[in-house]
């Protein structure tokens, strides 16, 4: 039977970043304010960003104590693909899924302008049949998107990836849990942002 084993993550917080990697977050923030000050505009009710650098020292600890059997990483529900372009430059080969088209366009436009080897697929991250895990009375998030999964048109599948990436909507991360722990593959990694300063941590086991 498989499940999710919680792992510890030691966080450097005064750990440095790479130069890359503040150009980008610094270059990330314009973008966010610019969004955020006309949000009136194009007002997108699913995106809320995480703590960017954090979540960079986290990756980077995953790296740094070669806890992953893989290079390859994925982000669900990318956004502005911040943290997917801050995974590449830490070495990963990263993946970025996102189902909102003006927020693939801006996540694409973000990551070639920095000249980022990051690839942002348009689409839905949850796999073909993940709905019926989700509790009846669900109102989740990344429910709401009636599109078809993205893996498929690009020969790939969640068991393809060593790590994902995911900043859970409030009670959304019991059922992003139990897809991680149902499509991914045996020791691949999850990591979750839940709040300021809060990582959690998974491998899933059988």
């Amino acid at each position: 039977m498989n499940r999710l084993r919680q792992l510890p993550l030691e966080i450097d917080d005064d750990s440095p970043l790479a130069s890359d990697q503040v150009a980008l977050i610094a270059e990330a923030n314009g973008l966010l304010q610019q969004f955020w000050d006309r949000w009136h505009e194009k007002p997108i009710e699913q995106y809320v960003a995480c703590d960017f650098e954090y979540v960079a020292r986290a990756m980077q600890a995953v790296r740094l104590g070669g806890l992953a059997d893989g290079n390859t990483f994925c982000e669900w529900g990318c956004g502005f693909g911040v943290i997917t372009g801050l995974a590449a430059l830490s070495g990963w080969d990263a993946i970025g899924i996102e189902a909102e088209p003006f927020l693939v366009e801006r996540a694409r436009e973000l990551i070639g302008a920095l000249k980022i080897e990051a690839e942002i697929w348009e689409g839905n991250f949850l796999p073909r049949g993940a709905e019926r895990l989700a509790d009846r009375q669900s109102n989740h998030a990344s429910l709401f998107h009636r599109i078809p999964p993205v893996y498929e048109s690009h020969d790939m599948e969640i068991d393809d990836f060593a790590m994902i990436f995911a900043y859970p909507w409030p009670g959304e991360e019991f059922f992003l849990q139990t897809v991680f722990q149902e499509y991914a593959r045996k020791d691949a990694l999850l990591l979750m942002f839940r709040g300021p300063y809060q990582i959690e941590f998974y491998r899933k086991v059988r």
